[in-house]
């Protein structure tokens, strides 16, 4: 950016110059409230985005268990029918 030093007498011709929006201070402090707050509402919407994908992760890691615990019990109780059957099975041997 080059700057130009101005002496008191100097004269600019302010057509060259580029438009520049002025806007008060109390216009400056509504775009960085209303920034803030939508900053705020995108930061609550990521909390809530990640609590909703924690909680579905939960359910679906006790769903996973539940269904292990229930091929575990499907298995327990497929071993002690054999287990049973073999016992029957070796007492009309004998």
């Amino acid at each position: 950016m080059e700057f130009l030093c101005l002496s008191k007498g100097t004269l600019i011709n302010w057509s060259l110059l580029p438009q520049v929006e002025l806007v008060s201070d109390s216009e400056d402090d509504v775009e960085v409230g209303t920034a803030k707050v939508r900053e705020r509402c995108q930061r609550q919407e990521e909390v809530k985005r990640q609590e909703e994908e924690a909680k579905a992760e939960w359910e679906r890691q006790k769903e996973v268990q539940k269904a292990a615990e229930a091929r575990k019990a499907e298995e327990a109780r497929r071993q002690e029918e054999e287990y049973r059957a073999e016992m029957a099975h070796q007492t009309e041997i004998t």
